[in-house]
């Protein structure tokens, strides 16, 4: 049960895309995963802390909500574990949303005897290809893949072309490339070789080759706990063309995708040794059924948790702390469905305006629309990761179809001053 006035610990914060800094917006405010989960501790009467490598990144955003900053390596779970010591009340939960840290937080909780996923689970290894092999010792059906070093001076891809090739522990749809030939895949290697992840975080500089599957790219979001998996819903995606596969669009329902998916995602996750946490599953339907893209051992991307919100009146982090501190998981409601649709920019240059959030939000079923940059920034067209997004705009309907046509709509009124 809570404890009254102890403390949760986050590793680390997950943020919106650009940081959150954009402040024009319509409609229903989105806020970041980890201001909602940090407000859903505070009503349970929790303190918060949050451990960082860097803390002013963060800026003073989330001081209202933050009752301590811990000034850490957030790589070193046994320095997290000291720092912890100047808390000096009772720890009820530590874990982290951030995808880097989720592996370091276990190990904390662990120490501490809380609950957490199994430190040593492949699920949450931050690395594909441990994931891949956790599969093929499972014996969940898989595909074709293989591993190299980015360094490698006659890189090739060892199982042929066309391949999907991407860094094992990449994130933010980063370096990921349909590849044709071997000057695509050594280009990737340049890009990634030079690639700063950031809080300290460092890349291996290995790089997954996959084969390419042909089919919807679907995700299952929910909460493992033991043996029980609660998925509270199923998204799909609308892409971008090879060869980035950049998510444009995420349109989320409670209906199932096809018969017996829950039992692919039971039986994946424990392939993947990942028994605690919230979980966005990513799999590909092809003609032989599902085959797994990644593990995020975290709810799904961070403005979707709040489209889900807008839908169903429940948040994703109030099922997050519930879970975490041993109380009373809500209910998510089944009906509808709901889109967020990533705005990019038209052209490339600085934001000096934008016009029409408001007329976007008029047009029925659009609840929410805005901007994840600020006016003054520069954006660009080539959008080769979702960290170049520039807004949202979140709509709801009857099915995914209707409401990612109302979300596009709506975005149609939108206009922007770039020079």
């Amino acid at each position: 049960m809570t404890v009254s006035n102890g403390w949760i610990v986050f590793v680390e914060l997950h943020t919106l895309p650009g940081g959150g800094r954009g402040r024009l917006h319509s409609g229903a405010t989105v806020v970041a995963p980890c201001r909602a989960q940090l407000e859903a501790a505070k009503r349970l009467g929790l303190r918060t802390a949050v451990a960082a490598s860097d803390r002013d990144s963060y800026g003073s955003q989330f001081d209202d909500v933050v009752d301590a900053w811990l000034l850490t390596d957030t790589r070193d779970a046994a320095g997290i574990v000291h720092v912890m010591k100047a808390l000096g009340g009772e720890i009820v939960g530590v874990f982290s949303s951030v995808d880097s840290f989720v592996r370091v937080a276990a190990a904390v909780a662990a120490k501490l005897g809380l609950a957490g996923p199994s430190p040593l689970g492949a699920g949450i290894a931050r690395d594909k290809a441990v994931a891949r092999a956790a599969l093929a010792s499972a014996g969940v059906p898989d595909i074709r893949w293989g591993v190299k070093s980015a360094h490698d001076d006659d890189l090739d891809s060892p199982i042929g072309y066309p391949c999907v090739v991407k860094p094992v522990d990449g994130a933010s749809s980063w370096d990921v490339a349909l590849a044709q030939d071997v000057r695509t895949v050594r280009e990737v290697a340049a890009r990634h070789l030079k690639r700063d992840y950031g809080r300290r975080v460092r890349p291996q500089r290995k790089l997954l080759f996959e084969e390419v599957l042909v089919g919807p790219l679907l995700s299952a979001e929910g909460f493992v706990d033991g043996g029980e998996v609660h998925t509270i819903g199923y998204s799909d995606r609308v892409l971008s063309a090879p060869p980035r596969f950049v998510e444009l669009a995420v349109r989320f329902a409670a209906d199932r995708p096809f018969d017996g998916v829950d039992d692919y995602v039971a039986e994946t996750l424990a392939a993947l040794e990942y028994d605690f946490g919230a979980f966005h599953l990513e799999f590909i339907l092809t003609s032989d059924g599902p085959r797994l893209v990644e593990l995020n051992p975290r709810f799904v991307g961070a403005g979707v948790q709040h489209a889900i919100s807008e839908l169903t009146g429940v948040t994703p982090a109030e099922l997050l702390m519930a879970k975490l501190t041993g109380g009373e998981a809500p209910e998510f409601p089944r009906e509808g469905a709901v889109t967020e649709l990533y705005l990019t920019a038209p052209a490339s240059g600085r934001l000096e305006g934008v016009r029409g959030l408001d007329e976007a939000v008029a047009t029925r079923g659009c609840r929410a629309a805005g901007l994840y940059v600020a006016v003054g920034d520069e954006v660009s067209s080539e959008v080769e990761s979702n960290s170049q997004y520039i807004g949202y705009v979140h709509a709801v309907g009857d099915s995914r179809e209707e409401s990612y046509e109302i979300a596009l709509s709506a975005a149609s009124r939108i206009a922007y001053e770039i020079r």
